[in-house]
Protein backbone atom coordinates (compact mmCIF):
# COMPACT_ATOMS: atom_id res chain seq x y z
CA UNK A 1 0.00 0.00 0.00
CA UNK A 2 1.16 3.64 -0.96
CA UNK A 3 1.09 6.31 1.40
CA UNK A 4 -0.08 8.66 -1.28
CA UNK A 5 -2.82 8.88 -3.38
CA UNK A 6 -5.01 11.48 -5.52
CA UNK A 7 -8.26 10.32 -4.18
CA UNK A 8 -8.94 9.16 -0.42
CA UNK A 9 -12.13 7.53 -0.07
CA UNK A 10 -13.57 6.98 3.32
CA UNK A 11 -16.42 4.23 3.24
CA UNK A 12 -17.48 2.03 0.64
CA UNK A 13 -21.82 2.02 1.16
CA UNK A 14 -23.63 3.33 -1.84
CA UNK A 15 -21.86 7.16 -1.74
CA UNK A 16 -18.55 5.92 -1.91
CA UNK A 17 -18.56 3.03 -3.89
CA UNK A 18 -20.52 5.10 -6.91
CA UNK A 19 -17.80 7.77 -6.36
CA UNK A 20 -15.26 5.07 -7.09
CA UNK A 21 -16.83 3.42 -9.74
CA UNK A 22 -17.11 6.93 -11.62
CA UNK A 23 -13.38 7.74 -10.77
CA UNK A 24 -11.89 4.39 -12.44
CA UNK A 25 -10.00 4.46 -15.37
CA UNK A 26 -9.38 7.83 -15.16
CA UNK A 27 -5.65 7.87 -15.11
CA UNK A 28 -5.95 9.02 -10.85
CA UNK A 29 -4.82 6.55 -7.66
CA UNK A 30 -7.86 5.97 -5.48
CA UNK A 31 -7.90 4.58 -2.40
CA UNK A 32 -10.98 3.60 -0.99
CA UNK A 33 -11.33 2.64 2.78
CA UNK A 34 -13.87 0.51 4.99
CA UNK A 35 -14.40 -0.19 8.28
CA UNK A 36 -16.16 -3.63 7.69
CA UNK A 37 -14.58 -7.05 6.24
CA UNK A 38 -15.54 -7.16 2.96
CA UNK A 39 -18.24 -9.38 3.00
CA UNK A 40 -20.07 -6.73 4.69
CA UNK A 41 -19.61 -3.57 2.96
CA UNK A 42 -22.42 -2.07 1.23
CA UNK A 43 -24.72 -3.79 4.75
CA UNK A 44 -26.54 -0.94 6.13
CA UNK A 45 -30.07 -1.40 7.78
CA UNK A 46 -32.67 0.21 4.62
CA UNK A 47 -35.72 -0.57 2.86
CA UNK A 48 -33.53 -1.49 0.23
CA UNK A 49 -35.39 -0.35 -2.65
CA UNK A 50 -33.82 2.43 -5.35
CA UNK A 51 -35.85 3.68 -8.38
CA UNK A 52 -34.78 2.65 -11.79
CA UNK A 53 -34.89 6.21 -12.80
CA UNK A 54 -31.49 6.65 -10.80
CA UNK A 55 -29.10 3.72 -12.66
CA UNK A 56 -30.27 5.47 -15.73
CA UNK A 57 -30.30 9.04 -15.09
CA UNK A 58 -26.55 8.03 -14.04
CA UNK A 59 -25.31 5.42 -16.33
CA UNK A 60 -24.85 2.69 -13.70
CA UNK A 61 -25.72 -0.60 -14.57
CA UNK A 62 -28.44 -2.57 -12.87
CA UNK A 63 -28.42 -5.20 -10.45
CA UNK A 64 -28.31 -8.60 -11.27
CA UNK A 65 -28.45 -11.81 -10.07
CA UNK A 66 -28.37 -11.95 -6.39
CA UNK A 67 -27.87 -8.30 -6.28
CA UNK A 68 -31.55 -8.56 -7.80
CA UNK A 69 -34.17 -9.90 -5.22
CA UNK A 70 -37.71 -8.07 -6.82
CA UNK A 71 -38.76 -5.39 -9.69
CA UNK A 72 -40.85 -3.00 -8.21
CA UNK A 73 -43.82 -1.93 -10.34
CA UNK A 74 -45.35 0.88 -7.52
CA UNK A 75 -46.09 1.40 -3.86
CA UNK A 76 -49.12 0.98 -1.97
CA UNK A 77 -49.83 3.51 0.36
CA UNK A 78 -52.31 3.07 3.09
CA UNK A 79 -54.28 5.40 5.84
CA UNK A 80 -53.94 4.87 9.54
CA UNK A 81 -57.32 3.24 9.13
CA UNK A 82 -56.00 1.08 6.37
CA UNK A 83 -59.71 1.95 4.52
CA UNK A 84 -57.92 3.85 1.63
CA UNK A 85 -55.21 2.31 -0.16
CA UNK A 86 -53.61 4.45 -2.71
CA UNK A 87 -51.11 3.17 -5.86
CA UNK A 88 -48.25 5.30 -6.91
CA UNK A 89 -46.59 3.56 -9.99
CA UNK A 90 -42.90 3.66 -10.59
CA UNK A 91 -40.25 1.00 -12.00
CA UNK A 92 -37.69 -0.05 -8.98
CA UNK A 93 -35.64 -2.51 -7.82
CA UNK A 94 -35.57 -4.34 -4.47
CA UNK A 95 -31.62 -5.09 -3.87
CA UNK A 96 -29.51 -6.83 -2.49
CA UNK A 97 -27.19 -4.02 -1.06
CA UNK A 98 -24.25 -5.63 -0.05
CA UNK A 99 -24.04 -7.64 -3.29
CA UNK A 100 -24.50 -4.85 -5.61
CA UNK A 101 -22.26 -2.40 -3.58
CA UNK A 102 -18.94 -4.97 -3.69
CA UNK A 103 -20.07 -5.42 -7.67
CA UNK A 104 -19.54 -2.10 -7.83
CA UNK A 105 -16.13 -2.19 -6.10
CA UNK A 106 -15.22 -5.05 -7.69
CA UNK A 107 -15.39 -3.37 -10.88
CA UNK A 108 -13.66 0.07 -9.54
CA UNK A 109 -10.60 -2.33 -8.52
CA UNK A 110 -10.58 -3.95 -11.71
CA UNK A 111 -10.15 -0.46 -13.08
CA UNK A 112 -7.55 0.76 -10.76
CA UNK A 113 -9.17 1.82 -7.40
CA UNK A 114 -7.24 -0.05 -4.52
CA UNK A 115 -9.88 -1.03 -1.70
CA UNK A 116 -9.30 -1.95 2.13
CA UNK A 117 -11.67 -3.32 4.26
CA UNK A 118 -10.99 -3.51 7.76
CA UNK A 119 -9.65 -0.19 7.68
CA UNK A 120 -10.53 2.81 9.75
CA UNK A 121 -10.03 6.83 9.71
CA UNK A 122 -8.39 7.77 12.93
CA UNK A 123 -8.18 10.93 12.28
CA UNK A 124 -7.85 13.96 9.34
CA UNK A 125 -4.64 15.42 8.52
CA UNK A 126 -5.51 19.28 8.08
CA UNK A 127 -3.23 21.58 7.25
CA UNK A 128 -3.32 25.51 5.91
CA UNK A 129 -6.86 25.28 5.69
CA UNK A 130 -6.99 21.82 3.91
CA UNK A 131 -7.89 18.06 4.27
CA UNK A 132 -4.93 16.68 3.04
CA UNK A 133 -5.13 12.89 3.90
CA UNK A 134 -6.04 10.69 7.39
CA UNK A 135 -4.67 8.47 9.69
CA UNK A 136 -5.85 5.09 9.03
CA UNK A 137 -6.04 1.89 11.49
CA UNK A 138 -5.55 -1.57 9.10
CA UNK A 139 -7.40 -3.62 11.74
CA UNK A 140 -6.56 -6.82 9.45
CA UNK A 141 -2.73 -5.48 9.99
CA UNK A 142 -2.90 -3.90 13.28
CA UNK A 143 -1.33 -0.49 11.90
CA UNK A 144 -1.60 2.72 11.80
CA UNK A 145 -0.25 4.46 8.43
CA UNK A 146 -0.80 7.97 7.05
CA UNK A 147 -1.78 9.00 3.80
CA UNK A 148 -1.74 11.79 2.02
CA UNK A 149 -4.13 12.44 -0.89
CA UNK A 150 -5.15 15.98 -2.59
CA UNK A 151 -9.00 15.33 -1.95
CA UNK A 152 -10.78 13.57 0.41
CA UNK A 153 -14.49 12.17 0.09
CA UNK A 154 -16.30 11.40 2.91
CA UNK A 155 -18.51 8.37 3.09
CA UNK A 156 -19.10 7.61 6.23
CA UNK A 157 -22.81 7.74 7.13
CA UNK A 158 -25.02 8.56 9.56
CA UNK A 159 -21.74 8.41 11.96
CA UNK A 160 -20.37 11.07 10.30
CA UNK A 161 -17.07 10.14 12.00
CA UNK A 162 -14.81 12.10 9.71
CA UNK A 163 -15.99 15.22 8.97
CA UNK A 164 -17.00 15.27 12.88
CA UNK A 165 -13.56 15.29 13.91
CA UNK A 166 -12.09 18.53 11.54
CA UNK A 167 -11.94 22.03 12.83
CA UNK A 168 -15.66 23.00 14.24
CA UNK A 169 -16.84 25.95 12.29
CA UNK A 170 -15.84 24.80 8.79
CA UNK A 171 -19.19 24.56 6.65
CA UNK A 172 -18.66 20.96 6.28
CA UNK A 173 -18.83 20.17 9.80
CA UNK A 174 -22.57 20.93 9.91
CA UNK A 175 -24.50 18.80 12.90
CA UNK A 176 -27.56 17.02 12.41
CA UNK A 177 -30.48 17.97 14.21
CA UNK A 178 -32.30 15.11 16.37
CA UNK A 179 -35.70 16.06 15.16
CA UNK A 180 -34.02 16.54 11.40
CA UNK A 181 -34.05 12.35 11.97
CA UNK A 182 -35.28 9.33 12.02
CA UNK A 183 -34.41 6.34 13.77
CA UNK A 184 -35.08 3.53 11.64
CA UNK A 185 -35.30 -0.47 12.10
CA UNK A 186 -35.99 -3.10 9.67
CA UNK A 187 -35.55 -7.25 10.16
CA UNK A 188 -35.22 -9.38 6.36
CA UNK A 189 -37.03 -12.81 7.08
CA UNK A 190 -38.87 -15.47 5.47
CA UNK A 191 -42.63 -15.50 5.16
CA UNK A 192 -44.90 -18.35 6.20
CA UNK A 193 -46.55 -18.14 3.00
CA UNK A 194 -46.01 -16.68 -0.60
CA UNK A 195 -46.39 -13.11 -0.65
CA UNK A 196 -49.14 -11.81 -2.98
CA UNK A 197 -48.14 -8.96 -5.77
CA UNK A 198 -44.64 -9.09 -4.07
CA UNK A 199 -44.12 -6.31 -7.23
CA UNK A 200 -45.61 -3.77 -4.72
CA UNK A 201 -44.04 -1.99 -2.11
CA UNK A 202 -46.14 -1.13 0.91
CA UNK A 203 -46.22 1.37 3.20
CA UNK A 204 -48.48 2.11 6.15
CA UNK A 205 -49.20 5.61 7.41
CA UNK A 206 -49.67 5.73 11.04
CA UNK A 207 -48.85 7.83 13.80
CA UNK A 208 -49.87 5.73 16.42
CA UNK A 209 -47.70 2.74 15.42
CA UNK A 210 -44.54 5.00 13.80
CA UNK A 211 -44.90 8.64 14.75
CA UNK A 212 -43.33 10.65 12.60
CA UNK A 213 -42.56 8.46 10.39
CA UNK A 214 -44.43 5.20 8.73
CA UNK A 215 -43.94 0.91 8.00
CA UNK A 216 -42.91 -0.53 5.32
CA UNK A 217 -43.17 -4.21 3.89
CA UNK A 218 -40.56 -4.02 1.04
CA UNK A 219 -40.51 -7.75 -0.77
CA UNK A 220 -37.85 -9.60 -1.66
CA UNK A 221 -38.74 -12.05 -3.66
CA UNK A 222 -41.82 -14.35 -3.17
CA UNK A 223 -41.12 -15.63 0.13
CA UNK A 224 -38.78 -12.96 1.64
CA UNK A 225 -39.51 -9.56 3.18
CA UNK A 226 -37.69 -6.43 4.46
CA UNK A 227 -40.11 -4.89 7.07
CA UNK A 228 -39.55 -2.04 9.46
CA UNK A 229 -40.25 1.58 10.56
CA UNK A 230 -38.89 4.78 11.24
CA UNK A 231 -39.89 7.31 13.98
CA UNK A 232 -39.13 10.98 14.70
CA UNK A 233 -35.95 11.64 16.33
CA UNK A 234 -35.96 14.02 18.98
CA UNK A 235 -38.75 13.81 20.41
CA UNK A 236 -38.88 11.71 23.37
CA UNK A 237 -40.50 7.83 21.85
CA UNK A 238 -40.01 4.91 23.36
CA UNK A 239 -37.88 2.93 22.08
CA UNK A 240 -38.01 1.95 18.59
CA UNK A 241 -38.07 -2.04 19.07
CA UNK A 242 -41.22 -0.90 21.27
CA UNK A 243 -43.16 -0.19 18.25
CA UNK A 244 -41.52 -2.81 16.63
CA UNK A 245 -42.35 -5.35 18.78
CA UNK A 246 -46.16 -4.31 19.47
CA UNK A 247 -46.99 -3.66 16.05
CA UNK A 248 -45.38 -6.42 13.94
CA UNK A 249 -48.30 -8.48 13.74
CA UNK A 250 -49.91 -5.66 12.81
CA UNK A 251 -48.15 -4.69 9.53
CA UNK A 252 -46.38 -8.31 8.86
CA UNK A 253 -48.18 -10.88 10.10
CA UNK A 254 -46.78 -13.25 7.45
CA UNK A 255 -43.20 -12.76 8.77
CA UNK A 256 -41.77 -15.88 10.62
CA UNK A 257 -39.36 -14.74 12.64
CA UNK A 258 -38.21 -17.92 13.47
CA UNK A 259 -36.26 -17.61 9.85
CA UNK A 260 -34.92 -14.13 10.60
CA UNK A 261 -32.45 -13.15 7.97
CA UNK A 262 -30.73 -9.86 9.48
CA UNK A 263 -32.01 -7.08 11.69
CA UNK A 264 -30.43 -3.67 12.72
CA UNK A 265 -31.28 -0.34 12.94
CA UNK A 266 -29.95 2.82 11.93
CA UNK A 267 -30.59 6.97 11.96
CA UNK A 268 -31.48 8.62 9.07
CA UNK A 269 -31.16 12.35 7.80
CA UNK A 270 -34.71 13.48 6.67
CA UNK A 271 -33.71 17.09 6.01
CA UNK A 272 -32.56 19.56 3.11
CA UNK A 273 -28.73 18.44 1.91
CA UNK A 274 -25.98 19.86 4.12
CA UNK A 275 -25.08 23.66 3.40
CA UNK A 276 -22.05 22.15 0.95
CA UNK A 277 -20.44 19.45 0.02
CA UNK A 278 -17.38 20.71 -0.54
CA UNK A 279 -14.43 22.33 0.67
CA UNK A 280 -10.73 22.64 0.63
CA UNK A 281 -9.90 19.08 0.13
CA UNK A 282 -13.04 17.24 1.10
CA UNK A 283 -15.90 16.10 -0.62
CA UNK A 284 -19.22 14.77 1.45
CA UNK A 285 -21.27 12.26 0.32
CA UNK A 286 -24.45 10.42 1.06
CA UNK A 287 -25.94 10.31 4.72
CA UNK A 288 -23.33 12.18 5.95
CA UNK A 289 -24.09 14.71 3.89
CA UNK A 290 -27.99 14.44 4.19
CA UNK A 291 -28.99 13.55 1.05
CA UNK A 292 -31.41 10.83 1.77
CA UNK A 293 -35.49 11.62 0.92
CA UNK A 294 -37.06 13.86 3.71
CA UNK A 295 -40.29 12.11 3.36
CA UNK A 296 -39.60 8.60 2.95
CA UNK A 297 -36.02 8.43 3.90
CA UNK A 298 -35.04 6.53 1.11
CA UNK A 299 -31.01 7.09 0.36
CA UNK A 300 -29.54 5.16 -2.18
CA UNK A 301 -30.48 6.37 -5.04
CA UNK A 302 -29.43 10.32 -3.98
CA UNK A 303 -26.36 8.85 -2.29
CA UNK A 304 -25.83 7.46 -5.90
CA UNK A 305 -26.44 11.29 -6.95
CA UNK A 306 -24.26 12.71 -4.99
CA UNK A 307 -21.59 10.49 -5.43
CA UNK A 308 -21.64 11.30 -8.79
CA UNK A 309 -21.31 14.99 -8.76
CA UNK A 310 -18.66 14.32 -6.32
CA UNK A 311 -16.17 12.29 -8.93
CA UNK A 312 -17.71 14.63 -11.58
CA UNK A 313 -15.94 17.53 -9.65
CA UNK A 314 -12.89 15.61 -8.34
CA UNK A 315 -11.99 15.56 -12.31
CA UNK A 316 -12.31 18.27 -12.48
CA UNK A 317 -10.21 19.79 -10.02
CA UNK A 318 -7.35 17.35 -11.36
CA UNK A 319 -7.39 19.06 -14.68
CA UNK A 320 -7.38 22.37 -13.23
CA UNK A 321 -4.97 21.79 -10.50
CA UNK A 322 -6.85 22.84 -7.94
CA UNK A 323 -8.32 21.27 -4.96
CA UNK A 324 -9.91 24.26 -3.13
CA UNK A 325 -13.83 24.53 -1.99
CA UNK A 326 -13.82 27.12 -5.44
CA UNK A 327 -13.01 24.49 -7.77
CA UNK A 328 -14.67 21.58 -6.19
CA UNK A 329 -17.66 24.06 -5.58
CA UNK A 330 -19.12 21.99 -8.97
CA UNK A 331 -20.09 18.93 -6.52
CA UNK A 332 -23.09 21.22 -5.09
CA UNK A 333 -24.21 22.89 -8.51
CA UNK A 334 -24.36 19.38 -9.83
CA UNK A 335 -26.23 17.47 -6.72
CA UNK A 336 -28.68 20.32 -6.42
CA UNK A 337 -29.58 20.55 -9.90
CA UNK A 338 -30.45 16.87 -9.96
CA UNK A 339 -31.61 16.63 -6.14
CA UNK A 340 -31.10 19.05 -3.57
CA UNK A 341 -33.83 21.66 -4.55
CA UNK A 342 -36.44 19.24 -5.06
CA UNK A 343 -35.08 17.09 -1.42
CA UNK A 344 -35.32 20.80 0.25
CA UNK A 345 -38.66 21.25 -0.63
CA UNK A 346 -39.39 18.11 0.27
CA UNK A 347 -38.36 18.21 3.72
CA UNK A 348 -41.15 21.18 4.21
CA UNK A 349 -43.69 18.82 2.98
CA UNK A 350 -42.44 16.12 5.95
CA UNK A 351 -42.42 18.41 8.43
CA UNK A 352 -46.25 19.69 7.64
CA UNK A 353 -46.93 15.78 7.55
CA UNK A 354 -45.06 14.95 10.90
CA UNK A 355 -47.65 17.36 12.71
CA UNK A 356 -50.75 15.83 10.68
CA UNK A 357 -52.79 13.56 13.05
CA UNK A 358 -54.03 9.97 12.24
CA UNK A 359 -57.40 11.90 11.76
CA UNK A 360 -56.08 14.67 9.33
CA UNK A 361 -54.27 11.61 7.49
CA UNK A 362 -57.57 9.52 7.35
CA UNK A 363 -59.89 12.47 6.19
CA UNK A 364 -57.16 13.77 3.56
CA UNK A 365 -56.73 10.32 1.48
CA UNK A 366 -60.30 9.49 1.74
CA UNK A 367 -61.76 12.37 0.56
CA UNK A 368 -58.40 13.10 -2.00
CA UNK A 369 -57.29 16.48 -0.72
CA UNK A 370 -53.79 15.46 -2.19
CA UNK A 371 -54.52 12.39 -5.18
CA UNK A 372 -52.12 9.66 -5.96
CA UNK A 373 -50.55 11.86 -8.78
CA UNK A 374 -50.06 14.96 -6.26
CA UNK A 375 -48.03 12.74 -4.06
CA UNK A 376 -45.86 11.49 -7.21
CA UNK A 377 -45.28 14.36 -8.63
CA UNK A 378 -43.97 15.90 -5.37
CA UNK A 379 -41.77 13.10 -5.08
CA UNK A 380 -40.59 13.39 -8.32
CA UNK A 381 -40.18 17.00 -8.31
CA UNK A 382 -40.85 18.61 -5.16
CA UNK A 383 -43.91 20.40 -6.48
CA UNK A 384 -47.58 20.50 -4.74
CA UNK A 385 -48.94 22.54 -7.14
CA UNK A 386 -50.83 25.47 -5.68
CA UNK A 387 -53.49 24.91 -8.49
CA UNK A 388 -53.94 21.42 -6.76
CA UNK A 389 -54.88 23.05 -3.45
CA UNK A 390 -56.53 26.07 -4.28
CA UNK A 391 -59.35 23.81 -5.83
CA UNK A 392 -59.13 21.28 -2.57
CA UNK A 393 -59.91 24.59 -0.55
CA UNK A 394 -62.56 25.95 -2.55
CA UNK A 395 -64.28 22.41 -3.25
CA UNK A 396 -63.74 20.77 0.46
CA UNK A 397 -63.39 23.42 2.98
CA UNK A 398 -66.95 23.37 4.20
CA UNK A 399 -66.57 19.52 4.66
CA UNK A 400 -65.16 19.66 8.28
CA UNK A 401 -61.46 20.30 8.07
CA UNK A 402 -60.56 24.06 6.75
CA UNK A 403 -57.44 24.12 8.80
CA UNK A 404 -55.74 21.49 7.42
CA UNK A 405 -56.73 23.15 3.28
CA UNK A 406 -55.21 26.30 4.59
CA UNK A 407 -52.01 25.15 6.04
CA UNK A 408 -52.03 22.75 2.59
CA UNK A 409 -52.04 25.55 0.75
CA UNK A 410 -49.26 27.44 2.72
CA UNK A 411 -46.90 23.88 2.41
CA UNK A 412 -47.17 24.55 -1.71
CA UNK A 413 -46.44 28.37 -1.55
CA UNK A 414 -43.18 27.41 0.54
CA UNK A 415 -42.44 24.40 -1.03
CA UNK A 416 -41.76 26.59 -4.18
CA UNK A 417 -40.19 29.33 -2.38
CA UNK A 418 -37.74 26.84 -0.83
CA UNK A 419 -36.94 25.23 -4.40
CA UNK A 420 -36.76 28.89 -5.83
CA UNK A 421 -33.82 29.71 -3.23
CA UNK A 422 -31.88 26.51 -3.96
CA UNK A 423 -32.04 27.09 -7.58
CA UNK A 424 -30.11 30.51 -6.47
CA UNK A 425 -27.85 28.44 -4.60
CA UNK A 426 -24.25 30.46 -4.70
CA UNK A 427 -21.83 30.07 -7.06
CA UNK A 428 -18.90 30.16 -5.08
CA UNK A 429 -18.43 29.66 -1.38
CA UNK A 430 -17.81 33.28 -1.08
CA UNK A 431 -21.98 33.81 -0.44
CA UNK A 432 -22.53 30.43 1.35
CA UNK A 433 -23.50 32.46 4.68
CA UNK A 434 -26.00 34.79 3.08
CA UNK A 435 -27.26 32.25 1.66
CA UNK A 436 -27.58 29.97 4.86
CA UNK A 437 -29.14 32.50 6.62
CA UNK A 438 -31.79 32.78 4.27
CA UNK A 439 -32.80 29.39 4.30
CA UNK A 440 -32.97 29.60 8.05
CA UNK A 441 -34.99 32.47 7.58
CA UNK A 442 -37.75 30.60 5.17
CA UNK A 443 -37.63 27.65 7.83
CA UNK A 444 -38.23 29.64 10.83
CA UNK A 445 -41.22 31.20 8.73
CA UNK A 446 -42.47 28.04 7.56
CA UNK A 447 -42.48 26.77 11.05
CA UNK A 448 -44.25 29.75 12.34
CA UNK A 449 -47.02 29.49 10.30
CA UNK A 450 -47.33 25.99 10.69
CA UNK A 451 -47.94 26.21 14.68
CA UNK A 452 -50.45 28.59 14.28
Amino acid sequence: MKNNYDVLIIGGGFAGATTAWHLANHGLKVLLIDSKPWNRIGDKPCGDAVSKEHFDNLGMPYPEGEQLEQKIEGIKLYSPDMKTEWIVKGEGFEINAPAYTQRLLKEASNRGVEVLDMTTAMKPIFEDGFVKGAILFDRRHNQQIEVRAKVVVEATGYSMSFRSKLPQGLPVTENLDDKDADIAYREVAYTKDDIDEPQYLKIFVNQKASPGGYWWYFPKGKNKVNIGLGIQGGMGYPSIYTFYDKYLNEFGSDVDRNRLIVKGGALVPTRRPISTLAWNGILVVGDSAFTANPVHGGGKGSAMISGYCAAKAILNAFEVGDFSAKTLWSANLCYIERYGAKQASLELFRRFLQKLSDDDINYGMRKKVIKEEDLLEASAKGDLQLSVAEKAMRIIAGLGRPSLLLKLKVVAEYMKKAKDLYREYPSDPNNLEQWKSEVNKLLLDFENLMNK
